[in-house]
């Protein structure tokens, strides 16, 4: 442990605690695993208190985002042209081969990439699932730490799930309360995700832009963004994954009339705009019942509920850790991918 992560630590400890609203529940720590996230009270707030500027946002999650570095690997560093798709084989399992996909982001102007879960069969693939990392992760942490490479190929292998191309983009950003801000009222993660990594793999896959081809989910700040992507494209996306992600309250989700736009961009998208409109999406919520994020998801779920948007439901002991979403990223997967039909087993026969 650094001695710039110890002081960080006892400055967030000291913030959290001077921060702690009257009557509520009290901010509390974290690991170095899982870094401190604020806890709801009982009127449903999170823990924020004077010294944040972030709304609805977990307090000693937003000073921790602050100090969050971006680092790059040498083939980050390599030059690439607008335009240029520079393609690498990572890996290969038996039904999977890992690939590195890197292109030029407009959106952000400067390079980006992901990896690419392909299936070895069958030789044309139809689906794609995008499957977004946390903050403080990079898209290699899920294949280190969650194995998904190995889940996802022994769950083909047992024809748990149709073959779809499983995507994980990089969505590391330097400041958090840059993308929450009020004047940021459409996060650059929408287009990258949803228009700029999707559109790459559509045409490097032949996957149709077919609402019942796509599906996308994450954990953490990679649950955030897979909701505030599937409120604005359910057009696109026939199902949504949240495991312990953060919600900003000031979302709607999927109302039946669009909601007043408020503040707008240059190009006239508010915080609740719909790009691509359509039916609800599928939804999966799960979270650790020791998870300082627990009660938020709680809240989620209720207030879907209550407007009549049904949600599949999980949780169990664990917390904000590799180990607890470990036990979740299989019946995501069979949530979002599903089972084989009868039909397209003899097919594959």
């Amino acid at each position: 442990m650094t001695k710039r992560f110890v002081f960080l630590s006892l400055l967030v400890t000291a913030g959290a605690t001077a921060a702690e609203p009257v009557g509520r529940a009290k901010c509390v720590g974290g690991t170095l695993a899982a870094p401190p996230f604020g806890m709801e009270g009982a009127r449903g707030d999170v823990c924020m208190g004077r010294f944040s500027k972030l709304r609805q946002i977990p307090f000693t999650f937003a000073v921790f985002s602050l100090f969050a570095s971006r680092s790059r690997y040498p083939f980050e560093k390599a030059p690439l042209t607008r335009g240029q798709v520079e393609v690498a084989q990572v890996s290969e399992t038996a039904n999977l081969t890992v690939e590195r996909v890197r292109f030029w982001s407009e959106e952000l102007n400067e390079p980006r990439f992901f990896l690419a879960l392909v299936p070895k069969a069958p030789t044309r693939l139809t689906e794609a699932f995008i499957l977004n990392h946390g903050w403080f992760d990079r898209p290699e942490s899920l294949l280190k730490y969650l194995k998904v490479d190995r889940v996802y190929d022994g769950m083909l292998g047992r024809r748990e799930v149709r073959p779809a191309v499983l995507i994980i983009p990089d969505v590391r950003f330097k400041k958090f309360h840059r993308l929450n801000s009020e004047r940021t009222p459409f996060p650059s993660y929408l287009t990258l995700v949803a228009e700029e990594v999707a559109g790459i793999a559509s045409r490097r896959y032949g996957i149709p832009f077919e609402r019942s081809r796509w599906a996308i989910g994450g954990f953490s700040f990679g649950g955030y963004v897979s909701l505030d992507v599937a409120r604005r494209y359910p057009g696109r996306f026939a199902s949504v994954s949240v495991i312990s992600g953060l919600v900003d309250w000031r979302w709607s989700f999927w109302p039946a009339q669009p909601p007043i736009s408020g503040i707008t961009d240059l190009h006239g998208r508010s915080r609740n705009t719909v790009v691509a409109p359509g039916r609800i999406p599928s939804l999966f919520l799960a979270c650790g019942t020791d998870d300082r994020l627990f009660g938020t998801m709680q809240r989620l779920h209720r207030i879907l509920e209550a407007v009549g948007i049904p949600c599949a439901w999980s949780s169990g002991p664990g917390g904000h850790t590799w180990e607890y979403w470990s036990s979740v990223l299989p019946p995501m997967l069979k949530f979002s991918l599903g089972r084989l039909g009868a039909d397209q087993e003899d097919a594959a026969d």
